[in-house]
C-alpha cells in the first residue's frame, strides 16, 4: 500500500516520524508530468481498416521489404559465420589432436633416446668397475705370489731362523694362554 505524501494538502493525514518516506524531486509524479496520457494502440485499428479497404501503402510495403531483406541477410550471415566457426573449431580440434599426437611421439622418442643413453652410460660404468676390480684382483694375486716367493726363498736360505721364530711364537701363545686361564680361575 502506498502512503500518500502530504505536501501542502491538509486533507492527507500526517505521517508518524518513524515511518520512512521516499520521495525525490528528480522522480516526477505522472499526474503533473507534461505529456499526454498514453492512448490505446491505434495501429491495430488502422491495420484492420487497411485490410478491409484493400488499399496498400506502397511506401510501407517497400520499407517492410527492405527491413525484411536486411534482417534475412543478417540472419544468413550469422548462420554462415556460425558454420565457419564450427568448421574452424572442428579443424582446430583435428589439428590440435594431430599436434598432440606428434608431441607425444616426439616426447616418446626423446625419452627412449635418453633411456638408451643412460643404459649405455650405466653399462660403461659397470664395465669400468669390472675391469678395475679385475685389475685390483690381478695386482693382489701378483703381490701375493711375490710375497710367497720371497717367503719361500727366505725359508730356504734361513731355515733355523724360521724354526726359532715359530718356537718363540708358540712359547708366547702358550704363556698368554696360561696367564689367561689363571686369571679366570
Amino acid at each position: 500500500m502506498a502512503i500518500p505524501l502530504r505536501g501542502n494538502d491538509p486533507s492527507v493525514p500526517e505521517i508518524p516520524e518513524e515511518t520512512e518516506v521516499r520521495s525525490s524531486s528528480d522522480v516526477p509524479t505522472y499526474d503533473t508530468y507534461p505529456a499526454e496520457p498514453p492512448q490505446e494502440a491505434v495501429w491495430k485499428y488502422r491495420n484492420a481498416r487497411w485490410n478491409q479497404s484493400g488499399l496498400r501503402n506502397p511506401q510501407l510495403n517497400e520499407t517492410a521489404e527492405k527491413n525484411g531483406s536486411a534482417v534475412g541477410e543478417v540472419v544468413n550471415r550469422a548462420q554462415e559465420a556460425r558454420r565457419r566457426f564450427d568448421s574452424m573449431k572442428q579443424d582446430l580440434g583435428q589439428s590440435s589432436g594431430s599436434k598432440v599426437e606428434e608431441i607425444r611421439q616426439r616426447t616418446q622418442e626423446q625419452w627412449s633416446s635418453a633411456t638408451g643413453a643412460v643404459q649405455r652410460r650405466v653399462e660403461d660404468w659397470k664395465q669400468t668397475a669390472r675391469s678395475a676390480a679385475e685389475d685390483a684382483r690381478d695386482a693382489m694375486m701378483r703381490r701375493t705370489r711375490e710375497v710367497r716367493t720371497k717367503a719361500r726363498g727366505y725359508v730356504d736360505e734361513n731355515p733355523h731362523h724360521v724354526i726359532l721364530g715359530i718356537a718363540g711364537a708358540a712359547f708366547a701363545v702358550g704363556l698368554a694362554t696360561r696367564i689367561w686361564r689363571s686369571q679366570r680361575d
